[in-house]
């Protein structure tokens, strides 16, 4: 694959043309990461109502019949389910790591491996969240390693 970037001063706003063969898996996955840039989730702190980029997640946590947005130290509280996120990220970095936790795999620093199975993923804030061994083979892979 090719990227190239072209500079026009006259465009009023700025477009993303994908050209390609055929429109594979590959190029899906493109369309997607691409498309993340318009989303964003609507979350809440403090009574006021928060529009948060995606960048800025480190992961959503369901905590009772709350889901959590957690950034580098705030924490949000959003009216979405882990389901909604999942398919929402669909595509993305964003990748289920147990049954309550959602985290961006782009945030993970280092991983190592834990007891039955399971890992302990560090992420790039310092916070430690346990991989659930039903989830560790689609994390490495989505990490580019091979599964075991």
């Amino acid at each position: 694959m090719r990227v190239r970037v072209e500079e026009i001063a006259g465009l009023n706003e700025t477009e993303i043309v994908v050209r390609c063969k055929a429109r594979d898996a590959e190029v899906e996955r493109v369309v997607a990461a691409l498309g993340l840039f318009e989303q964003a989730v609507i979350a809440r702190k403090d009574g006021r109502t928060y529009r948060i980029p995606p960048a800025d997640v480190f992961y959503f946590e369901a905590v009772d019949d709350r889901t959590c947005v957690c950034l580098t130290r705030e924490i949000y509280e959003t009216g979405m389910r882990l389901y909604e996120i999942e398919s929402l990220f669909r595509g993305s970095t964003f990748v289920r790591v147990n049954r309550t936790t959602i985290v961006d795999a782009a945030k993970i620093v280092n991983f190592k491996p834990a007891l039955n199975g399971r890992m302990e993923a560090v992420l790039a804030n310092g916070e430690k969240i346990e991989v659930s061994r039903s989830y560790v083979s689609a994390l490495k892979i989505m990490l580019g390693g091979v599964p075991r």
